[in-house]
């Protein structure tokens, strides 16, 4: 059963309760049933983003966005705290844990001593930022840098504090940073994906990539916004190159066939990921020429 929204344009059951459960705010519910509801004729056509998004002239012209899984501690980096000298040893007090329940590796523990850092802070920059003897170089550029110490999570374990930091939701299924941003803002450039994704790969399975596929993923936004995820070997992005007999003029032709299909389902039913579905068809067709150039990095 198809369902008529306000906006003129229709939903499938599914679609209609599956955004209401997942919590979207209604200016994004609109725009997603009907894109042109926001229409702004100013806007480039085709460079994707929010019309009127955002409401000021932007200055970076990219975001990267490193996330360090594992790392030290913020209490061995950039957030001093001198009162935990004074409570080094002591037991923990209740009111901090609370009734929180105990972590696999903690389970077995009878004492709970407070531990402060090990390591040396003093002020740096005009700031004053209080920066970690780990880092000499960091505290050189430290009026360079915006701290934000305010960021927490209640989770106690990896995978829901992960969550948390990619999605804000310990909760798996909501879009991810990079979605959002590519959802919101768009890209200038039509022939590489807006939203990107880079690994690390470790020897071993305690090192392995601890950032799960479904931390770059779209979660209720349309499809073509999850991040697209390149590789240092063999093709960049993968299911990108055509089959061995398969010229590019040939995938030229199957694309606009697959084109007129799936706008006619796509007049019939006004799902969105039909919508997503061609767009990632054209982009993907576009990026079989611009990816290897990009990632080819020998001289000429």
């Amino acid at each position: 059963m198809d369902y008529l929204n306000e906006f003129g344009s229709f939903s499938t059951r599914r679609q209609f309760f599956g955004r209401l459960a997942t919590g979207i705010g209604s200016v994004a519910l609109a725009s997603l049933l009907n894109p042109r509801l926001f229409a702004d004729t100013a806007t480039p056509a085709g460079n994707g983003g929010l019309p009127g998004f955002p409401n000021f002239a932007p200055t970076a012209k990219r975001v990267i966005y490193l996330f360090m899984a594992g790392g030290p501690s913020q209490i061995e980096l950039l957030d001093y705290k001198p009162g935990l000298k004074k409570l080094q040893g002591t037991e923990l007090p209740g009111s901090v844990r609370g009734m929180q329940r105990l972590t696999g590796m903690t389970s077995g523990q009878s004492s709970f001593p407070v531990a402060a850092s090990l390591y040396d802070f003093k002020q740096h920059g005009q700031s004053g930022a209080w920066v970690s003897e780990l880092l000499p170089h960091t505290a050189g550029v430290v009026d360079d840098l915006c701290l934000i110490k305010t960021v927490n999570t209640e989770a106690i374990n990896h995978d829901p504090a992960t969550t948390m930091m990619q999605t804000g939701a310990q909760q798996p299924g909501r879009p991810c940073i990079g979605s959002w941003l590519s959802y919101g803002l768009g890209s200038a450039n039509q022939d590489l994906p807006t939203f990107v994704v880079l690994i690390s790969q470790g020897s071993s399975k305690r090192e392995s990539q601890p950032l799960y596929a479904r931390l770059w993923s779209a979660g209720f936004l349309p499809s073509e916004f999850q991040g697209v995820q390149f590789r240092s070997a063999r093709d960049p992005v993968l299911f990108l190159s055509n089959p061995p007999g398969l010229s590019r003029e040939a995938r030229r032709r199957m694309l606009d066939g697959l084109d007129q299909l799936n706008r006619l389902e796509l007049a019939a039913f006004g799902d969105p990921e039909i919508k997503a579905r061609i767009t990632q068809y054209e982009m993907a067709y576009r990026m079989q020429a611009s990816v290897p150039k990009l990632t080819t990095l020998a001289g000429e």
